[in-house]
């Protein structure tokens, strides 16, 4: 599946619930509620329904995401036929870690590869202020056990805010190295204007994060994936890595291979793009599988080059990022 500037398409991302059991300042605003009933968004066997359907026209890599996923009922049975399919070469899942603990075991059994967790801060009071939720302990122990039972490598996901956690960057990457793991940096990108009041005078690139690590440790480039947007380097004499995922300063539109399906059956051929296509609705009234591959080949082959987080002129109103999953 290719679209028109000749990107071939080969991973789905898939929101498997709006909910969320965390508050993050730079994802969901405080007091949100979404208004969607489970029964308005996809089934299970719909979810497995249309990733057959891309698996087919050339996805090989899954990912699962929220809200927050592991909210979603009957999430390990999902995994399992998932992973059972066909052509699946990948199925990871992002999450903020804080039902991980008790669920990893089972998601490893059932097929699932690998996991990414955010975490923000290695301060638990720090992480109150910014998720709403005073569970650092928990989520900490929800990574070291994914890593414990193989849904590896565990990648932990630090957005980085100016003033807030910028004087931690190093400190992750020792946490990192300690146990192991994958740290990236996420520049702080707009949403909507709901959630973007605090991100005023917040914005931080990865070039400064690069610089400050680099002043206590070597970094060696290990870019192994074309398509990845994370800019990804080892870390020399320890066994953790660090990315930095820059979708400001240093956007990688040109080689992104993804596109996303919503938790309502709707997709988006970018991120930062129009909501597109109601495939829920096609499914519910009864279109074929052929018509279902059709139209998501002519949707897909029209995305935009590009996103517009650069351009002044177009104003950013689209989501919400816990009803897209990023």
């Amino acid at each position: 599946m290719l679209d028109q500037f000749g990107r071939q398409i080969t991973y789905l991302r898939i929101s498997v619930v709006d909910k969320c059991n965390l508050r993050c300042m730079y994802c969901m605003p405080r007091g949100f509620i979404s208004r969607q009933r489970m029964d308005q968004l996809l089934t299970n066997d719909e979810l497995v329904t249309l990733s057959g359907i891309f698996v087919g026209l050339g996805v090989r890599k899954i990912r699962l995401t929220g809200g927050e996923p592991l909210l979603r009922p009957g999430l390990p049975d999902v995994v399992r036929r998932l992973a059972a399919m066909p052509g699946v070469e990948q199925l990871a899942l992002s999450t903020n870690g804080v039902l991980l603990q008790r669920h990893a075991e089972a998601l490893k059994r059932a097929g699932l590869d690998r996991v990414n967790v955010s975490l923000d801060t290695l301060v638990s009071e720090r992480f109150a202020a910014i998720t709403g939720t005073d569970c650092w302990r928990t989520v900490v122990d929800g990574l070291l056990e994914a890593r414990r039972v193989g849904l590896t490598p565990v990648k932990v996901n630090m957005v980085l805010m100016k003033g807030i956690n910028d004087d931690e960057i190093v400190p992750m990457v020792e946490f990192a190295a300690t146990h192991r793991l994958e740290v990236r940096f996420i520049e702080w990108m707009p949403t909507t204007t709901v959630v973007d009041g605090p991100r005023v005078d917040r914005f931080f690139s990865n070039e400064q994060a690069r610089e400050a690590i680099e002043r206590a440790y070597r970094l060696v480039p290990e870019d192994l994936d074309p398509h990845a947007p994370a800019r990804r380097f080892r870390v020399e004499g320890t066994e953790a890595c660090v990315g930095f995922i820059s979708p400001l300063s240093r956007f990688f539109c040109g080689m992104c291979n993804r596109v996303r399906l919503k938790a309502n059956g709707r997709i988006k051929t970018c991120l930062h793009g129009a909501e597109e296509l109601d495939l829920k609705t096609m499914l519910r009234e009864g279109a074929s599988v052929e018509a279902i591959e059709a139209i998501v080949r002519r949707t897909v082959f029209l995305r935009p080059e590009e996103h517009f987080l650069n351009r002044q002129d177009v104003a950013h109103h689209d989501f919400v990022m816990t009803q897209l999953g990023g």
